[in-house]
């Protein structure tokens, strides 16, 4: 739940009062764990347990057909994540303001965005349930 709230906390648009995404977990600078132990092993069972979770989404999801419509809206949603990353995360800032390497924050953007102006969802649409989610977080456990 720490992480969970962490992520929800961070990955926040403020302009749009929207989440970047449906949720997850965050943490960086983690030094030690609430009860003082070492993170590695906790960090290493997140990777391994992300692998196989997502696979099977993504497996299931890449046979499904798609719009034309439905591409265009994620092409907008990819235009929000770059729009959190170019204005509040720490590390691509840190990045572009010549601390870092400008050309390596620039390449993990993604290929393909779109900007449309005061999109909007249609009424019951799998986009409208979506924005919800965006702006009201779930507790998915």
């Amino acid at each position: 739940a720490r992480y969970k709230k962490w992520c929800d906390d961070y990955f926040f648009i403020p302009a749009r009062k929207e989440h970047r995404g449906v949720g997850g977990l965050f943490f960086d600078d983690l030094i030690t764990l609430e009860n003082g132990a070492d993170p590695l092993p906790f960090v290493k069972q997140v990777g391994e347990g992300f692998m196989p979770s997502y696979l099977h989404i993504a497996e299931k999801r890449s046979k499904e057909a798609f719009t034309e419509a439905q591409r265009q809206w994620q092409l907008v949603r990819r235009g929000r994540y770059l729009e959190f990353n170019l204005l509040y995360d720490r590390g691509v800032r840190f990045g572009l303001d010549g601390q870092g390497r400008t050309e390596s924050v620039m390449v993990s953007a993604p290929p393909l965005i779109a900007w449309k102006y005061q999109v909007t969802t249609e009424p019951g649409s799998e986009e409208e349930r979506l924005v919800e989610i965006l702006r009201h977080p779930k507790e998915w456990i």
